[in-house]
């Protein structure tokens, strides 16, 4: 597995988490449509729909990309009555509000957009879309100018939103309305919320990484330490520097870190120059040449007997543990940058254009993911 596809993992795992998701309610009447809709946006029938009043009697969830879209009851009925529904279901809590509606605006609608305002006057402004449903029952162009004058007559001083004309039954305005929820204009909302995990989960995959690469650096030190008493002048020079190549090639695998990687991907990245350099044999002997003094002692001293021999072989441990240490920190840090990279560039959203949509069970939640 390479460090991209670890990232594209992560993200993955991400997207799965509810904490991430920017909320959507969809409010409105009994009847204006509400679930069809989501039905629509999300190209599956997976929301109940019917024609009687109070269909959607609690609010169900349905999770599509970086969205969650939650399909709300209907307010303004006997089990529903506006003022115990806006307590219930606290539409202050979601991050976008859908407001659906078919026909002319109640009372309640106008409580309801009032509340909304009130809420945003504290500075917590939340996107308001306005969906008119059944737009092929509209005759003319001059009813469309009507409603739209009607319901932007009815907002209250300070509150916008956006008038979108749709019928589900023919999927007219669909197209445009989930372009709209899937815009990256509502960068502000999701992605600090993936930028946390996405960095908590970075940083518990360099944590566990890193102490994997430890444990082999480990072992290769004490291959080292034992070649640090071989008796065959030169030959433990050449023994080192297998031992090198091996230790640093499983310090790489530890990180997912691939060759084709640092030469293609991440060729810009200075690290990624230098951790190649060292997988040649000018590279390790470079290396070893940079301690000087030490690598004489480890190649002489071992011919002192007793102490000398202890001596190069501690010598020979430490120079390859400082050697894997070094190493261990520059994939680290190579892996941090380029993931820190990744994230500043990743598309929340893939193309809609050819995708096929598959749903996935998950709790009581239904997963919508676009999968190429």
């Amino acid at each position: 597995m390479s460090l991209q596809t670890e990232f594209r993992n992560i993200l993955e795992k991400i997207k799965r988490d509810q904490g991430t998701h920017t909320k959507i309610a969809v409010v409105g009447q009994p009847g204006a449509g509400k679930s069809s809709i989501i039905n629509a946006l999300i190209g599956h029938k997976v929301a109940r729909t019917g024609q009687g009043t109070d269909i959607t009697r609690k609010g169900v969830r349905y999770r599509y990309e970086f969205l969650e879209i939650v399909d709300l009851p209907g307010y303004g009925t006997t089990m529903f009555p506006l003022s115990e529904w806006k307590e219930k279901f606290k539409i202050h809590q979601y991050d976008i509000i859908f407001f659906v509606f078919s026909g002319k605006l109640t009372g309640d609608d106008c409580a309801l957009f009032a509340s909304v305002a009130d809420y945003n006057k504290s500075g917590h402004k939340k996107p308001l879309l306005l969906i008119r449903n059944h737009c092929n029952d509209l005759e003319s162009n001059e009813d469309r100018e009507a409603i739209r004058r009607d319901i932007y007559s009815k907002l209250p001083e300070g509150l916008v939103g956006e008038l979108y004309f749709v019928d589900c039954r023919y999927q007219n305005g669909i197209d445009k309305l989930r372009n709209e929820i899937l815009d990256e204009k509502y960068k502000d909302i999701w992605q600090p919320r993936i930028i946390k995990k996405f960095k908590e989960a970075r940083d518990e995959f360099l944590k566990a990484r890193t102490s994997q690469a430890m444990d082999s650096l480990s072992t290769y030190a004490k291959l080292a330490c034992a070649n640090g008493v071989n008796p065959f002048f030169g030959a433990d020079i050449a023994a080192d520097v297998a031992i090198y190549f091996k230790m640093f090639a499983a310090i790489k695998e530890d990180f997912n870190i691939e060759d084709n990687e640092l030469e293609g991907r991440y060729c810009a990245y200075p690290l990624a120059r230098k951790l190649l350099e060292l997988m040649t044999k000018n590279g390790v002997i470079l290396l070893l040449k940079n301690f000087g003094g030490k690598q004489v002692i480890k190649s002489f001293g071992k011919y002192i007997p007793f102490v000398g021999q202890a001596a190069a072989a501690a010598l020979g441990y430490t120079l390859a543990k400082d050697a894997g240490e070094s190493y261990v920190n520059d994939c680290a840090t190579l892996a941090w940058q380029v993931m820190n990279d990744e994230i500043e560039n990743y598309k929340l959203y893939v193309d809609l254009n050819g995708s096929s949509k598959k749903p996935i069970c998950i709790e009581n939640y239904t997963l919508y993911q676009l999968k190429e």
